[in-house]
């Protein structure tokens, strides 16, 4: 996933850097709190296509709630009818424990499933959309380290590592150290080879926020291996009034 994630929040444990990897990692952590939005509801599409070129449109209501002890996004699937219903609620507590979860509510089990927030294989049934792309905590303990720089869609980026301690896992991103802004997310196994490609694009500044946040309104991932892509798009964004902690409970909101 994720918009990330998107959809993505806050960067937890990083090791030590000096001069430009300081300020490297300094824009990293500003381009991170530019995507977080609070008290705020996303309608998104999300369109994937096979190999074949064969394509599913998906609709989402996504949610984004800060509270004095966590951080959530609720996600709902509104369609199509086979996955309307499905419920995922991402938690990320700013206590001690630094709790980060993702629950899953389907219909069609009538149960919800707990995972990590920082665990990339879990993705947006039907698509190759990461779940942590909504996550609050989709870059907790990953240690980062600088890479070269690059190009992305003409404009300068500094490539830089994020990598789980004693995984062999790791990822790539691409930033724009200047303005502060995440572009692109690579992800790679244990042998180095690209699993998927995520680029962020479209940024745009709610109209109704007062700070700087910036938010990607088009999110594009490709996996190489299926050869399928997804691509989601926000369609509307509005702020939420008379949000309560209590909207976000997933037990509190499975359908009859």
């Amino acid at each position: 996933m994720q918009i990330a994630l998107l959809f993505i929040y806050l960067l937890g444990i990083i090791n030590p850097a000096n001069g430009a990897e300081k300020q490297t990692k300094t824009a990293f952590e500003n381009a991170v709190k530019k995507l977080t939005l609070k008290d705020v509801q996303a309608q998104i599409t999300l369109e994937t296509t096979d190999a074949g070129g064969s394509s599913i449109l998906r609709k989402l209501n996504v949610s984004f709630g800060r509270f004095e002890k966590a951080r959530k996004v609720m996600i709902e699937i509104t369609a199509p009818e086979d996955l309307k219903g499905t419920q995922i609620l991402t938690t990320h507590f700013i206590d001690k424990s630094r709790k980060s979860t993702i629950e899953i509510f389907l219909p069609s089990t009538g149960k919800i499933r707990k995972f990590r927030a920082n665990n990339r294989k879990l993705k947006i049934p039907g698509t190759e959309i990461p779940m942590n792309h909504f996550s609050s905590a989709a870059f907790d303990d990953y240690l980062i380290s600088e890479e070269e720089k690059d190009n992305f869609n003409g404009r300068e980026v500094q490539k830089i590592k994020l990598q789980l301690p004693g995984n062999a896992e790791y990822l790539v991103a691409y930033l724009d150290v200047q303005a502060e802004l995440l572009y692109r997310i690579n992800s790679f196994d244990n042998k180095g080879n690209l699993t998927s490609d995520t680029e962020f694009t479209d940024y745009r500044h709610p109209e109704f926020y007062t700070s700087e946040n910036h938010f990607p309104y088009k999110v594009h991932v490709y996996n190489p291996t299926s050869g399928k892509t997804s691509e989601l798009t926000i369609t509307k964004l509005s702020q939420l009034t008379q949000i309560r902690d209590s909207d976000f409970d997933l037990d509190k909101n499975l359908q009859p």
